[in-house]
């Protein structure tokens, strides 16, 4: 299923909703506070892609994990799909993601402006006014593009990247 939500303002967003299986990443883990995060997060990236760790993490996903709902913090994780005949490095985590209803809303632009905007557009606007489906579980999951083909890399105004929301009906 695919949707238009009209917001506040006039903004449009869009949104699809899918299904998908369980499924295993594996990844550099760092805890947030909420509060913080937002600022804090991209910091982490360029750290990680000056580490070991960008050896065995591109960094496909950003995961939040937040399985205790109501926390001041959350596990937050730079990862890639799991293949499960290969060893976890040290430093680096595995964590199951249930399978589940997402919706699931495109970005598209320079990171980490684009995708921090939906974000806030998702939780401010589009989860309070949906009329159909509300938050299931405590991921957010950020999906990355490939930027090697653009010429700003992330910073392209063409990048497109996806977050996931795990959703289910009212």
């Amino acid at each position: 299923m695919s949707g238009i939500a009209k917001l506040k303002g006039g903004n449009v967003m869009d949104y699809k909703i899918v299904e998908k299986d369980a499924f295993t990443v594996i990844g550099s883990p760092r805890m947030f506070k909420y509060e913080t995060a937002q600022a804090e997060i991209p910091g982490f990236w360029t750290e990680h892609f000056q580490s070991d760790a960008s050896k065995h993490i591109c960094g496909m996903y950003g995961v939040c994990v937040d399985e205790k709902a109501g926390a001041e913090e959350f596990e937050y994780l730079i990862a890639d799909n799991y293949q499960p005949q290969s060893d976890v490095p040290e430093g680096l985590v595995t964590r199951v993601i249930p399978k589940h209803t997402w919706a699931v809303f495109p970005c598209k632009g320079p990171m980490p402006n684009a995708i921090q905007n939906v974000n806030n557009m998702i939780f401010s606007e589009w989860l309070p006014n949906c009329k159909d489906y509300e938050i299931a579980a405590g991921y957010n999951i950020e999906m990355y593009g490939d930027p090697s083909g653009l010429p700003q890399g992330t910073q392209d105004i063409n990048y497109y990247s996806e977050i996931w929301i795990p959703v289910k009906k009212k």
